[in-house]
């Protein structure tokens, strides 16, 4: 079975979130690795929520919020790194 997985990206003025969906739990495990090696890499650590709506839909959100991170590129860096290493395919929101 193949793993479908998209990204949404939203900002506001001090706050930007990326919000990843996918449909296989197991996809968890790539996600939650990719966040730590660049937690390490960039020494930023954002507020990461998991969530589950059924069996077939997963959801994890990597937010960052106040000026210490918005203030940087370091969070837009952080956010990059992850949808091109994970290899996600981005939904354009208005």
């Amino acid at each position: 079975m193949s793993i479908k997985k998209t990204a949404t990206v939203r900002m506001e003025e001090g706050y930007m979130r990326l919000t990843m969906e996918y449909n296989n739990p197991s996809f968890k495990t790539d996600i939650c690795q990719q966040i730590a090696k660049l937690e390490k890499g960039l020494d930023i650590y954002p507020e990461v929520i998991h969530r589950r709506d059924n069996a077939k839909r997963f959801f994890t959100s990597v937010e960052f919020s106040g000026d210490d991170y918005t203030c940087s590129r370091s969070c837009g860096t952080f956010i990059e790194s992850i949808i091109q290493e994970l290899d996600l395919k981005k939904v354009l929101t208005d």
